[in-house]
């Protein structure tokens, strides 16, 4: 723990003097220096999503993770965006050594998926051709770190959830809003983005996080929502947020379809499940009794 908040020191600090320099000197790239480099930012990146699957306990430790995730994040977007790389131009900027730390950190997000999850960013798009590859790959990117993200934040506590949920808040003006400059007839990768930030969101606000989720968290993600609101447009959030609720839907109704066809083909495994969510229910139960108590006790 402490060697992780040293560094996360460490990172922040050099963040904030790569940015003091190039406001210094405008003609200076900020790509020039070393871990600013695309790949070496997507590399922070996932090595911070890492983090939000250990415990956290230091509001400061935390406040650096949110920083540095925002800001690799976001340089990822900006610089392998404005050089229009495509993938073979990211991935010859890694270096050999490098190369393990990929793989170990695709491992550590998705102990199943995350070798194949990296072949495929490293070989691209299947089937587009390079053009649209250089004008659409940083969107992959940045959509694989959001999605990670947002599951990290279903899947861990209300810390994590508060650092993922920050970071959408922090991150949405400056990536939502730069389409909305830069390039305002993309509303697909403005909508896919908005998309993969406010489904956690979505699902924390209206009571699908599948856990007990407290007060403070669901204000913070209402809060999120609104920023994501206030910079897309409404219309667009609209779609998003439409887009969502009937993509949940129809995975409701159909795992609600296959719970019926269990319960006649096997009907042994439907008992089991049934008795698996009622243990669930009575925990979830209790940590709310529990949580309650705690609260009056600390009334004065």
């Amino acid at each position: 723990m402490w060697l992780r908040n040293v560094s996360n020191r460490l990172v922040a600090l050099y963040f904030a003097t790569v940015t003091e320099a190039c406001r210094e000197n405008q003609e200076k790239s900020a790509g020039k220096y070393c871990l600013m480099r695309p790949s070496r930012l997507f590399l922070i990146a996932m090595s911070l999503c890492c983090q939000l699957k250990v415990q956290l306990t230091d509001d400061a430790a935390n406040s650096l993770i949110t920083q540095n995730l925002v800001f690799s994040i976001c340089g990822v977007h900006s610089l392998v965006g404005q050089n229009n790389m495509d993938p073979q131009d990211f991935w010859s900027t890694v270096e050999h050594r490098d190369q393990a730390r990929y793989l170990k950190v695709f491992h550590l997000l998705d102990s199943r998926k995350g070798r194949g999850e990296f072949a495929s960013l490293a070989s691209g798009f299947n089937g587009q051709n390079d053009q649209q590859n250089s004008e659409h790959y940083h969107h992959v990117l940045i959509i694989y770190l959001l999605k990670r993200m947002g599951k990290i934040a279903l899947q861990m506590e209300a810390i994590q959830v508060k650092i993922v949920f920050d970071s959408f808040k922090s991150i949405s003006p400056k990536i939502l809003g730069q389409y909305e400059i830069s390039s305002p007839n993309d509303e697909d990768g403005c909508q896919n983005y908005a998309y993969h930030m406010l489904l956690p969101l979505y699902k924390v606000s209206e009571g699908f996080a599948g856990k007990v989720i407290p007060d403070d968290v669901k204000q913070l993600a209402q809060e999120a929502s609104e920023t994501i609101r206030n910079t897309i447009g409404m219309q667009n959030f609209v779609q998003v947020y439409s887009q969502i609720r009937k993509n949940l839907k129809a995975k409701r109704d159909k795992r609600k379809h296959e719970e019926k066809l269990m319960a006649v083909v096997n009907p042994m495994r439907n008992a089991k499940r049934k008795l698996r969510i009622a243990a669930k229910h009575r925990a979830n139960k209790k940590r709310k009794i529990t949580t309650f108590r705690m609260g009056k006790w600390r009334l004065p």
